[in-house]
């Protein structure tokens, strides 16, 4: 016979009358539990009044992995383990927190009876287990001599998704390849690092950057491993060198995109330790390329700009003599010295002409639509709007039919066209252009994009003609909730 459950009517009737008396959540699960047979994790839900949609969008605001909760993943929870899918030790965690209670009174006995033995007695040693200890996999790599360092430990279960469990296998199965060649590293590893690094900097132009900055700092905690733990050919230890710069400077760039700017700093000064010592005069110009920005993100604009034209002096290979020569023009641009930064714009301009292949690519190129971006703004900020919104013209025409081009490239382009639109009161120019912006999903909200959109803001409240432009300040409603929905939440400071 079917268990009755109870109508939902019934349900929030028993909820109500025990609130009425004082009832804690904990006591309306268990009267729940008892009068209509729910099982805990449904009872914990329907105590709170909550839908199965609401409690996913409470996990997904809290959570920072790339796997998204879904009301149909609740459901799942719920009904496990007669059917659905188990929750693992995590989201039992996390739903916990939802619900104000602990783990372990999520679960019943035919939980506990159809739990994997490592994990039911985890979750029975502590009430409260605590989230950062309770690692989805954890390995080691192989030692020189050939003996496992400790021994690999890890649940398919607690990988949250497709994309999150390839990694960690693709990681784990690349290590073994690095241990089994003759040195700790060869030619099959190295090749795998490349690969792997331009990838990344190509996927953060146009994923979530908070899953791609954690593939970053996965890759480098390797390559780091290798350095630290075997032995090479000189050859190949600067090779190792050259992509440990690399990582760091994506990191880097990453951070400080996610408004953490001291960690960008840390993270370009040990970059810059790498090209150091890999002896690599293009890297050299990249780690001072992300300084530059780190001093611009700090408002430090002539620091800024004397370290792009330091980057310059190394003679880069690749499109990065065109991005430190726009930098050095950005930095000049924001304190008003328009004559160094219109210099700096025709460097880039012939830096342009003699480009060659990127060693990265991705975050660290400076294409075409990027070389816009930048000119655009400067010649914004120098007081010519008519060659600024010719630039945006191009930059976003060229990027119609590339779905590669980075959205935080995009952002930027689209919102100095709206202030340049504002400069000239036509507000409804400013709302279509920045339209797309608005509509980012939370997980592409950057800390640099909104920075920017700030900017926006202020300059329509400084302009006495559009105060009482109803477009205007719903415009500026739309920033605000922008920015306060900001990606930079999503790292600890």
């Amino acid at each position: 016979m079917p268990r009755r459950t109870g109508t939902k009517v019934e349900r929030d009737e028993i909820r109500r009358k025990l609130a009425r008396l004082g009832a804690a959540p904990d006591a309306v699960a268990a009267e729940l539990q008892r009068r209509f047979g729910l099982r805990p994790r449904e009872a914990y839900r329907q105590a709170h009044g909550l839908t199965q949609d609401a409690v996913a969008a409470q996990l997904n605001a809290s959570s920072t992995t790339s796997a998204a909760y879904t009301g149909a993943r609740i459901s799942d929870y719920e009904r496990w383990p007669v059917g659905g899918r188990r929750p693992t030790l995590h989201a039992l965690i996390a739903l916990a927190t939802v619900y104000g209670t602990t783990p372990t009174a999520l679960v019943d006995l035919d939980d506990l009876a159809a739990m994997p033995e490592t994990e039911r007695s985890l979750l029975l040693k502590t009430a409260a287990p605590n989230p950062a200890a309770v690692e989805p996999w954890t390995a080691a790599p192989f030692n020189v001599s050939g003996e496992q360092g400790r021994a690999v430990r890890w649940n398919v279960g607690d990988l949250l998704d497709e994309t999150e469990l390839i990694i960690a296998v693709t990681e784990r199965t690349s290590e073994f390849g690095a241990w089994a060649e003759s040195s700790n590293v060869g030619p099959l590893t190295l090749d795998d690092l490349a690969a792997s690094t331009r990838r990344i900097a190509s996927d953060y132009l146009t994923r979530p950057p908070v899953p791609i900055y954690a593939r970053a700092g996965l890759l480098a905690d390797r390559v780091f491993r290798l350095l630290q733990t075997g032995h090479q050919h000189p050859d190949q230890t600067r090779e190792l060198y050259t992509w440990a710069g690399y990582l760091c400077t994506l990191l880097a760039w990453m951070a400080g995109d996610l408004g953490h700017h001291a960690a960008a700093e840390s993270q370009a000064r040990t970059s810059w330790v790498c090209a150091e010592m890999a002896h690599d005069d293009t890297l050299r110009a990249w780690v001072l390329s992300t300084m530059s920005k780190v001093h611009l993100w700090d408002q430090r604009f002539e620091d800024a700009a004397a370290m792009a034209a330091q980057g310059l002096a190394h003679a880069p290979n690749g499109t990065a003599s065109v991005m430190l020569a726009c930098q050095e023009a950005d930095a000049w641009a924001e304190i008003g010295a328009a004559d160094p930064a219109q210099k700096a714009l025709d460097r880039a301009e012939d830096a342009r002409q003699r480009v060659g292949t990127d060693t990265v690519g991705g975050l660290l190129a400076c294409g075409e639509i990027r070389h816009h971006n930048y000119a655009g703004a400067v010649l914004l900020r120098i007081g010519q709007p008519v060659a600024a919104i010719r630039h945006a013209e191009l930059a976003l025409s060229a990027a119609a039919g590339d779905s590669t081009v980075a959205y935080g490239t995009l952002s930027q382009i689209r919102i100095w066209a709206a202030s340049a639109h504002i400069a000239a009161d036509t507000v409804d120019g400013a709302v279509e252009v920045l339209s797309p912006v608005l509509k980012l999903p939370t997980e592409q909200r950057l800390d640099t994009v909104a920075r920017r959109l700030r900017e926006v803001d202020r300059l329509i409240s400084s302009k006495p003609t559009l105060r009482t432009s109803p477009e205007a300040r719903g415009l500026q409603a739309a920033i605000r909730d922008f920015c306060a929905g900001s990606v930079s939440r999503q790292l600890p400071a």
